[in-house]
């Protein structure tokens, strides 16, 4: 059950509600757009803080205003998703919550100042899929992981200063997003500084630029294409030693079986599938391995008699 409090906004003087806490235990968080006929618009100063059962939370549209520390040391929170239409975002929201790993945001009003704030939040590698709604009223998606960052601090003791700089890609990739848009081009120029931070982080930020390509220019197209095809091996390995068979992730996976080039060519080899069926298979993931086998037989129909038992 929800702990909340009624009040009245200082400017026009409109009654809302303010969510304060939830009484009892709860793995996925739905936060009410109204309680009482009421519209719920303020998430309250340490609401959630240092829970360990929450691990993933939605924000209704209504949500305006979401105080200081509100889901500090969140241990277990995974996933969040929100609206751009959270104006005031306090300090330490998603302190140290280190199992975040993904936001979802709908961009309904043109506004990325959401997850600016998200991003000077946590230092820590995060990936937004964010869905657009474009002026005609039609809606595109991206999908964007920002690599983690650290400052490095070093005392010069001869001329006593302190000295830091920013180890990482991710200080870089923050500075793309803007209260009112992202600069995707300039996003996707970093991907060379990404490469030196890992391969995990590369491969997240080329797959996702690639399978969601909004605003993607060929040039950077190719590039991410080139990456991927010389590294699908590994990171197909990955994908199915990690993968928890969502519909989510088999859907993922699928669409990165169907994409082609522009010389309509796919990015792996029929080696790759063959080598996936089976690693999925001793991995006990049929839904998965189901996925690769119908993949593959539209490909060539190479896999027509293999064996799943």
């Amino acid at each position: 059950m929800f702990l909340y409090e009624k009040k009245k906004h200082k400017k026009d003087g409109h009654e809302y509600i303010a969510i304060t806490g939830f009484e009892g235990s709860i793995r996925k968080l739905v936060v009410p757009a109204e309680i009482e006929g009421i519209a719920v618009e303020e998430i309250g100063n340490h609401s959630f803080s240092g829970r360990d059962d929450i691990e993933s939370v939605f924000f209704p549209e209504s949500i305006k205003t979401v105080y200081g520390f509100a889901f500090h040391n969140c241990k277990s929170l995974r996933e969040i998703s929100v609206y751009d239409g959270i104006i005031d975002y306090y300090d330490g929201v998603l302190r140290q919550c280190d199992s975040l790993k993904r936001i979802d945001v709908a961009i309904n009003n043109g506004r990325y100042e959401i997850i600016r704030n998200f991003l000077a939040d946590v230092d820590r590698t995060l990936s937004f899929r964010i869905k657009i709604r474009e002026e005609d009223g039609s809606t595109d998606e991206a999908l964007l992981t920002f690599p983690e960052f650290l400052y490095d601090f070093n005392e010069n003791t001869m001329a006593r200063t302190i000295q830091f700089s920013i180890g990482g890609s991710g200080y870089a990739y923050r500075e793309c997003v803007d209260r009112t848009f992202i600069n995707f081009r300039e996003y996707d120029k970093l991907f060379e500084k990404a490469i030196i931070d890992g391969s995990e982080i590369s491969e997240s930020i080329a797959l996702g630029r690639l399978l969601y390509p909004y605003k993607l220019e060929g040039i950077y197209r190719e590039k991410y294409e080139e990456y991927v095809s010389a590294n699908f091996g590994s990171i197909f390995n990955r994908m199915i030693d990690e993968s928890s068979e969502s519909q989510e992730e088999l859907e993922y996976v699928g669409r990165l079986l169907d994409y082609r080039t522009k010389s309509d060519r796919a990015l792996f080899l029929d080696g790759h599938i063959e080598e996936g069926i089976k690693r999925a298979t001793d991995g006990g993931k049929t839904l998965l391995c189901a996925v690769l086998v119908e993949r593959s037989r539209k490909t060539d129909g190479g896999f027509e008699e293999f064996n799943l038992l």
